[in-house]
């Protein structure tokens, strides 16, 4: 049986899926995940515990995810069997909460009260039975058979001694590894340090549609995702799920989230949600920094000319020290006006960094070597 393990065991390994046991989870950090799998509906509701195990396991798979051979990728002879720490499951960005109910520190790390063997074969028995699913869906596993009936992606869950060994069904393997259509990218460890429920279910969406920039689902489309039709009305749901979900996706993961309501009337019937990588929040505040600089400028230039001098006036008796000669030839010159607007603008936006004089950086611009301006004092 191919077999993860906390130490090395060569033997076991089996050719395509067998797993590099000294791989560090952090490294497959991006997963492919089938959203058929995890986002189709299901009769059972998902708890926090059945989605990191899910997606500890998809991180154990990453590596045939991203595989570029148009060969498919074979049934494995046997079910593959995970031994996940339970500790893995309890992310480094818990709640103090979270961290006490999992592990007792002044023991050898053995688990507390809250944390027992009762607790875990709960999980254990409910990650088997939510699993099931109905073959009809599952095209990926035998697109030209017309069998039906129900298989179950995981069909044993063990725990002992801090460790929960999850058996995987070997048909569903190429499902989980195959990329295409449906799929959609996360970052692991963003999602293992999501707490509520709605937060795992709202990151997955939204990281769907990450490369369009938004998702604007109607609130009662909403609700049915986050699994909250039980608040019918809009401002408990609001308070309740979404707030707290948002400031979580933001606190946690690798999104950055910002929705605004739209309105029919004085009635929310949609929620547009914008998205994109944190990791893009420099260049964003950047674009935004330069759409601002834009919007003044057509600002300024939309003044007379006398409104610009008196505006130019002002700033040189604020910021700068030039000259009565450079202002006059910074005055009289449209040009060379409108260029000291640009380069103002972009001073105290802050989008030019001056470590000297921004006085002897602005001459140096609008006066170059040919002009005869006088040089600075």
């Amino acid at each position: 049986m191919a077999r993860t393990s906390l130490k090395p065991a060569p033997s076991e390994q089996f050719e395509l899926f067998a797993t590099d046991t000294s791989l560090d989870i952090s490294i497959a950090s991006i997963v492919q995940e089938p959203l058929e799998l995890l986002l189709a509906k299901n009769k059972h509701r998902l708890s926090v515990f059945d989605r990191r195990i899910y997606w500890w396991i998809l991180s154990r798979l990453a590596r045939y995810q991203t595989t570029e051979t148009n060969e498919p990728i074979p049934i494995p002879d046997q079910n593959l069997v995970f031994d996940i720490p339970v500790l893995d499951l309890y992310p480094k960005q818990a709640t103090g909460k979270q961290q006490k109910a999992a592990v007792d520190k002044k023991r050898r790390g053995s688990f507390s009260t809250e944390a027992t063997y009762a607790h875990f074969k709960e999980i254990a028995k409910s990650l088997v039975e939510k699993s099931i699913i109905d073959v009809d869906h599952m095209t990926t596993i035998d697109p030209d058979s017309r069998q039906v009936g129900s298989i179950a992606i995981f069909p044993r869950a063990l725990y002992r001694n801090g460790v929960m060994q999850v058996h995987l069904d070997r048909y569903i393997v190429p499902a989980m590894c195959m990329l295409g259509k449906g799929y959609t990218k996360y970052e692991r460890e963003a999602a293992m340090s999501l707490s509520r429920e709605a937060s795992q279910i709202l990151y997955v969406r939204l990281c769907r549609f990450l490369d369009f920039g938004y998702w604007s689902p109607s609130v009662d489309e909403l609700r049915l995702i986050l699994e909250a039709t039980h608040y019918a009305r809009y401002s408990n749901f609001k308070q309740r799920v979404l707030l707290p979900v948002v400031e979580e996706l933001n606190t946690y993961s690798d999104l950055r989230v910002e929705f605004k309501e739209i309105l029919e009337g004085i009635k929310v019937v949609r929620i547009h949600f914008t998205i994109y990588a944190r990791r893009d929040e420099p260049k964003l505040a950047l674009k935004q920094l330069r759409e601002s600089l834009q919007l003044e400028l057509e600002s300024v230039y939309a003044m007379s000319l006398e409104q610009r001098q008196a505006h130019a006036l002002n700033a040189f008796s604020v910021h700068y020290s030039f000259t009565p000669l450079q202002q006059k030839q910074i005055l009289e010159n449209e040009t060379r006006l409108n260029k000291f607007f640009e380069l103002h603008l972009k001073i105290t936006d802050g989008l030019i960094s001056i470590k000297k004089s921004p006085t002897s950086y602005l001459a140096a611009i609008l006066f170059p070597k040919q002009d005869t301006a006088p040089r600075l004092l």
